[in-house]
């Protein structure tokens, strides 16, 4: 029974990693990931957090960024993103922040989310 017990866990947790993060990417050529947990808080006009991971990894594509890396995005209340990266080598960057409270969080923002991201991949690489 040990085995039944070990793949039920396991059952578990994958149901849980299905329910929390909907979006997921992995660009071709690249170690990079992004996840989005609570992406059915964002607008549907934002374009969902396929659209936020689109935007990370344009902008870490602009700036030359390669490498391996992990973001998980989170979406609160009120229109607030938090994003943990963390680095091929283990480190962990201090948690970015942002929130849109005159309006509702559009591509504009997801775009300037994205580059912020990207900025502080690249000041830790340096």
């Amino acid at each position: 029974m040990p085995h039944a017990a070990h793949s039920l866990g396991i059952a578990v947790a994958l149901a849980f990693a299905a329910t929390t993060v909907s979006a997921m990417t992995s660009p071709a050529g690249s170690a990079a990931r992004c996840e989005v947990s609570n992406a059915d808080k964002l607008p549907a006009a934002s374009g969902g957090g396929a659209a936020l991971c689109a935007a990370i990894e344009r902008a870490v594509a602009s700036r030359g960024l390669g490498g391996t890396f992990l973001v998980r995005v989170v979406v609160g209340k009120r229109s607030k993103l938090t994003a943990n990266i963390t680095l091929a080598d283990g480190r962990i960057l201090p948690s970015l922040h942002m929130a849109q409270m005159d309006r509702p969080i559009g591509r504009t923002t997801l775009e300037q989310f994205g580059g912020a991201v990207a900025d502080q991949i690249a000041s830790a690489m340096r």
